[in-house]
């Protein structure tokens, strides 16, 4: 059922980031239109050109210019969970989900076409795509797989032990060029050859590792369950533990403008590194709303995501003006 396969995920890919809502969506219908689309449940964003693109539950996509006024995509194929998405330049990007689903758009996220369904329809939760030809998506389970013909076909890739079934929870790129994964119970991997191979990370913790991001000096940074922020070299074959200031899980992570990191995680928590990223001051939002990701306009302010949709700059507790 799809409604406990979204149980599952909430429980160890986003930490019950809409508190035990469970719907049961109907992947074969067209997404639900809403009049107010951005209150909808949304649980990742990504950037392209000027626009930002959000995707979430029954298969709602928004886009906004300017990070405030967003419009949903009104072509969007499937009811189900997405749960990621990625673009490759300013036109080309894709969206995953629940049930195998890859979703494609050419024109900057504003309509969408459904281009495969993956065999065994597995539950992906990451998206990544170096170019308009070579993408990968990871997923529930240890799937994985990479195309090189910008999403027509798939195949498989083996990440970790043979055997292993870890949930792969985020791709991303160092600065380098070089894929990590962030998995359940502490496991990482990294790719040199653009995913030919994998070679598993020894992190030093078991708990989960929801997100991760490539800093822009070159440093990684792995995000999770308990508050737990890891710093990695550039190799990721050395980690450090920082005090992320908080005991909630932390669910996803940004790069803001002027070096900082911020991220967002259960209870309504906001963090901010300093520049040098390694000291974290912490925010508690009144709504106590389990957050998802988050994004940096250009002025510094903070766009969250989460089970009621998008929270504007103006709503966000220490937002920069």
């Amino acid at each position: 059922m799809i409604a406990l396969q979204w149980f599952r995920w909430l429980a160890v890919a986003w930490v019950l980031v809409f508190a035990g809502r469970l719907w049961a969506a109907e992947i074969d219908s067209p997404a639900i239109l809403l009049n107010n689309a951005q209150s909808a449940p949304l649980v990742a964003v990504a950037r392209t050109g000027q626009r930002w693109v959000a995707v979430g539950d029954h298969g709602v996509i928004v886009h906004s210019d300017d990070g405030r006024v967003w419009s949903q995509s009104r072509s969007v194929p499937v009811d189900g969970l997405l749960t990621a998405l990625s673009f490759a330049d300013d036109r080309q990007g894709w969206a995953v989900g629940h049930n195998g689903v890859v979703l494609h758009s050419d024109d900057g996220g504003q309509t969408w076409v459904m281009q495969k369904r993956l065999d065994d329809q597995p539950t992906l939760l990451s998206v990544w795509f170096e170019n308009a030809r070579h993408g990968m998506v990871v997923g529930a389970y240890g799937y994985a797989a990479q195309t090189r013909d910008g999403g027509a076909t798939w195949q498989p890739m083996q990440v970790g032990e043979e055997g292993e079934d870890h949930h792969l929870n985020a791709l991303f790129a160092g600065r380098d060029g070089t894929l990590f994964i962030a998995a359940e119970s502490g496991k990482a991997y990294r790719s040199s050859d653009h995913g030919a191979t994998w070679q598993a990370l020894d992190t030093g913790v078991s708990g989960s590792l929801w997100s991760g991001i490539g800093l822009r000096d070159g440093r990684l940074l792995l995000v999770g369950m308990s508050g737990r922020v890891l710093m990695g070299d550039s190799s990721g074959r050395y980690w450090q533990r920082l005090d992320s200031g908080s005991h909630e899980a932390i669910t996803a992570v940004t790069q803001l403008n002027d070096g900082r990191v911020a991220w967002v995680g259960n209870g309504g928590l906001v963090g901010r590194s300093d520049t040098a990223v390694e000291h974290f001051s912490v925010e508690q939002r009144e709504d106590r709303l389990n957050l998802a990701a988050l994004a940096a306009n250009t002025s510094g302010d903070l766009l969250l995501f989460g089970p009621t949709g998008v929270i504007v700059p103006d709503a966000v507790p220490g937002a920069e003006k």
